[in-house]
């Protein structure tokens, strides 16, 4: 199974339907008995500028630590990196565990 991202409004979601359970930094999809380490992360949406995407984020998922690398500065629901500000969807990057 690969790495996965789920926005934060998703993973509420399952959780109050019972369809993914949370321990610490593990999440566990109860139906498939499927567990994963989750890191913070967001999904790049949009350019908020008129500048277009020139550093080729649109549709991109960055973990919190590969932000912080970067020199990115997240707030809320946006990104500014370098000169260029985005729009994005907070969530976590699920890493598959071994059964």
């Amino acid at each position: 199974m690969s790495r996965l991202f789920i926005s934060v409004e998703r993973l509420d979601t399952w959780t109050i339907e019972g369809r993914a359970s949370l321990e610490g930094d593990r999440m566990t999809l109860t139906e498939l008995n499927r567990s994963f380490a989750m890191k913070p992360a967001v999904h790049f949406l949009r350019s908020a500028g008129s500048d277009g995407d020139p550093y080729d984020l649109v549709g991109r998922v960055k973990s919190k630590e590969a932000l912080d690398e970067m020199g990115a500065d997240v707030f809320e629901k946006s990104v500014i990196y370098k000169d260029t500000a985005y729009d994005v969807i907070e969530g976590f990057i699920g890493e598959p565990l071994l059964p």
